[in-house]
């Protein structure tokens, strides 16, 4: 687990070695999913730059002052700037701010370091003020650029920066991680690493518990024999999460990974289910598919997310959700 960051071996190699020959470059552009491990991944970088104690892979340690500054967020020589707003943008002047703070040496680093998460929210202004400090960057500054949206960068950023792609980790490394770091149990687990889709930031984001309840509730509501029971569940179900004023993202996700799963298992049998399945509900419905049934449950999750990004009410949006999948079932 090199630099600490789990399965980032290859990236991490990379960065280790421009560092031990000199020639790490003054831009760096780290790309990938979002919960991905990028920012993780520049503090750790941050670190490399400045621990005192560096371990033989040009490391940190993670014990010297310069380590547990960093990991605490106190280093005066890291700055980071993140979109903030209602418009999450990042403004001009803070990139100002930003160009001035460079211009200063150093208060205790080897290496200043700058942050800008999510620069894919630079706005045009901003943007153009960051390309000034491309072009003339200070000796001894590192400006690292994270974004989940690579093609949202303008290229004329983009081509003065290293770009560093974070791959997506797999579902069985970061059920390990859960299961093993986070003593989160086998299945629940492997709910939470297939929803991930790959980053284990997202995995830890989820609320596991409430999560795994939902689950279980959306395999109670398939799993019943009758469509008023089925309904009667549902309606419970959607008055639990409308209480807890969920923003209604992992319920869609939830409900997406059910049927793709129930998908597999009726096209290609067990040995294809990444989740904690297969409930007898899936098993069930697994039977019945058809090219028929299959679009309307598609058409009826668009139109679902479709009604909840447009701010419809969220009982009528799951309402109609639930009349369309049951219908003449």
């Amino acid at each position: 687990m090199a630099w600490g960051m789990i399965g980032l071996d290859r990236v991490v190699t990379v960065l280790r070695t421009l560092i031990e020959f000199g020639r790490l470059p003054h831009a760096i552009l780290l790309t990938g999913l979002a919960g991905g491990g990028k920012n993780s991944l520049a503090r750790a970088l941050t670190a490399a730059l400045n621990c005192s104690n560096p371990v033989d892979d040009c490391g940190p340690c993670g014990c010297c002052p310069s380590c547990l500054k960093i990991a605490g967020d106190i280093y005066p020589d890291l700055t980071t700037l993140a979109p903030i707003g209602r418009a999450r943008n990042i403004s001009i002047d803070e990139v100002r701010s930003l160009r001035q703070a460079m211009a200063f040496r150093p208060f205790e680093a080897r290496t200043k370091v700058f942050i800008i998460r999510e620069a894919d929210r630079l706005g045009l202004d901003a943007g153009q003020a960051l390309l000034k400090t491309l072009e003339e960057p200070p000796p001894d500054s590192v400006l690292i650029l994270t974004t989940a949206s690579e093609a949202a960068i303008p290229d004329t950023i983009r081509s003065r920066c290293f770009t560093v792609k974070v791959p997506p980790l797999p579902m069985e490394m970061i059920s390990a991680t859960l299961a093993g770091q986070h003593g989160m149990i086998g299945p629940e687990a492997r709910l939470l690493a297939a929803l991930s889709g790959g980053a284990l930031g997202r995995a830890l984001a989820l609320e596991s518990a409430d999560t795994w309840d939902s689950w279980q509730w959306l395999n109670r509501i398939m799993g019943a024999g009758e469509t008023p029971v089925r309904l009667t569940l549902a309606w419970e179900w959607i008055d639990k999460i409308s209480i807890k004023k969920d923003d209604f993202t992992t319920i869609l996700n939830l409900l997406r990974f059910w049927w793709r799963e129930t998908i597999r298992l009726a096209v290609s049998g067990l040995e294809a289910l990444e989740g904690p399945g297969p409930d007898p509900a899936q098993s069930c419905w697994a039977a019945r598919l058809n090219s028929g049934v299959i679009g309307r449950i598609m058409a009826a999750l668009a139109r679902l997310e479709d009604s909840l990004g447009r701010s419809v009410n969220p009982e009528l949006a799951f309402g109609n959700y639930w009349l369309t999948i049951f219908k003449s079932d």
